[in-house]
């Protein structure tokens, strides 16, 4: 007995979904948690997760062993995990393909100091980007990739060699404030090891600019990167980004109290040439209510000369 064409297409396109359906997940490698305290990897994991479901691909998230910055773009660069976070601004990459839709909406440049208390005060003063610039000594970890950024700001830095550590050089004195995203503060505030002793958030000031992390993937992967900008961009669409934002940060934005504070805008921080801006858009409700301070003109060629 011979079967219609139509029936007969029906059968294969029933059939082919059906082994589709049953196919294994891939897995994605992807950087999980340093340790039970640093809670930053969090939320990226639970995005890409979401992302991966999104896709419509058989796609899994499988966390490995936690890396810095570096090792993250050179694991993924060599094919050992398939997705890594680095900075919208980050330079070297290689291969690596961004996806370019910032995790947080631009809130990772939304910045806070912390210092000690009897640096605090001096900092709370601060009515431009010029005069923190000139005047107080900024800690950074050697490892995150965006360092140059401040260099070439004329920002003086002094570098520590791990996350952990940078705190406690900051009780130490070793500088005078390190600068965190609203995203990082609550679980840093909460734990003795980092913020939670002997240091303070400054009141009254908030630094930014336009910087968030981007989803990096591997060569090794091509067919990943628009796996994950197409769930990316549906779960944006259908809310669950939303829900997901508001769980993790919607408590640190409302503490924040990013309306009551000065926003100093960063001049000449670099902006990568596609940066969807539009997407940065994590300030947009608080800017009308927040009292901005313009960026720092720049010094007239007397002035620089000392006329």
């Amino acid at each position: 007995m011979r079967f219609p064409t139509a029936l007969l297409l029906c059968f294969l396109l029933v059939a082919a979904v059906d082994v589709r359906a049953q196919r294994t997940p891939d897995p994605v490698r992807f950087p999980g948690l340093t340790h039970a305290e640093d809670q930053r990897m969090r939320f990226a994991s639970e995005l890409l997760a979401l992302c991966l479901e999104a896709s419509g691909e058989p796609l899994r998230l499988q966390p490995v062993q936690a890396m810095n910055q570096q090792r993250g773009r050179e694991a993924a660069l060599r094919g050992e995990i398939d997705v890594t976070l680095l900075p919208n601004t980050a330079r070297e990459t290689g291969a690596l393909r961004p996806v370019k839709l910032p995790l947080r909406r631009g809130l990772l440049g939304v910045r806070l100091l912390v210092a000690r208390p009897e640096t605090a005060e001096a900092l709370m003063h601060v009515e431009t980007s010029g005069e923190l610039i000139r005047g107080f000594r900024m800690g950074y970890d050697r490892a995150w990739l965006d360092a140059w950024t401040f260099e070439a700001m004329g920002f003086a830095i002094v570098y520590g060699n791990n996350y952990s550590g940078l705190f406690d050089m900051l009780r130490a004195d070793r500088f005078d404030y390190l600068s965190r995203g609203v995203n990082e503060l609550p679980a840093e505030l909460a734990e003795p090891r980092l913020a939670g002793r002997g240091l303070v958030v400054v009141p009254g000031i908030a630094l930014y600019y336009p910087l968030d992390d981007y989803f990096w993937v591997s060569p090794r992967r091509p067919e990943l990167h628009a796996a994950i900008e197409r769930g990316f961009l549906r779960v944006l669409e259908d809310g669950r980004y939303a829900a997901l934002f508001n769980r993790h940060y919607g408590r640190a934005m409302r503490e924040a109290r990013l309306g009551e504070r000065s926003v100093l805008h960063l001049p000449g921080y670099p902006v990568p040439p596609g940066t969807p801006l539009e997407h940065f858009d994590v300030l947009q409700p608080e800017v009308s209510r927040a009292r901005l301070v313009p960026p720092t003109p720049p010094a007239t060629p007397a002035e620089a000369a000392g006329g």
